[in-house]
């Protein structure tokens, strides 16, 4: 034989049945209280740099004649500086674009990417990104080796 209980007025609800409560932000002062996380200049460059690494056109080799006059000295290698202040940040770049791809268009491409980046991977607002182009590179090689024909 089974017996079904009633449900007494003072049992905890079902976890299930809780309502969604949704905050506004700064609407819990609890929440104002338990601190704050910064995110260091470095932490923004180290993205940044590898955004533009991300995007087509820009980087690739640099000749040994131009890292030996001081041309490219960072081999074709994206350079970032970050600078972050309160909630915003703001970006320098000097890159080296791929010859022979369009100049403008490839910084207007990862000018897009380093604002996606930032802003997706540490909340912060970018404020400005200005990029400056040092040097036009060869395309980097698709393989390490030779093709013989």
């Amino acid at each position: 034989m089974t017996a079904t209980v009633p449900e007494s007025p003072t049992a905890p609800p079902h976890p299930h049945d809780a309502p969604t409560v949704v905050l506004e932000p700064g609407a819990d002062p609890a929440v104002d209280q338990r601190g704050r996380v910064d995110v260091a200049d470095q932490v923004v460059e180290k993205i940044a740099i590898a955004a533009l690494a991300e995007t087509d056109g820009v980087g690739g080799t640099s000749g040994t004649v131009d890292r030996m006059l001081g041309r490219d000295e960072a081999g074709g290698r994206p350079r970032v500086s970050a600078t972050v202040s309160g909630r915003s940040v703001r970006l320098d770049a000097r890159i080296s674009v791929a010859y022979p791809s369009p100049v403008a268009a490839t910084c207007d491409r990862a000018r897009a990417h380093v604002v996606r980046q930032v802003e997706s991977l540490t909340g912060l607002g970018v404020a400005r990104v200005d990029i400056a182009v040092s040097a036009l590179t060869l395309p980097r090689a698709s393989s390490t080796g030779r093709d013989l024909a």
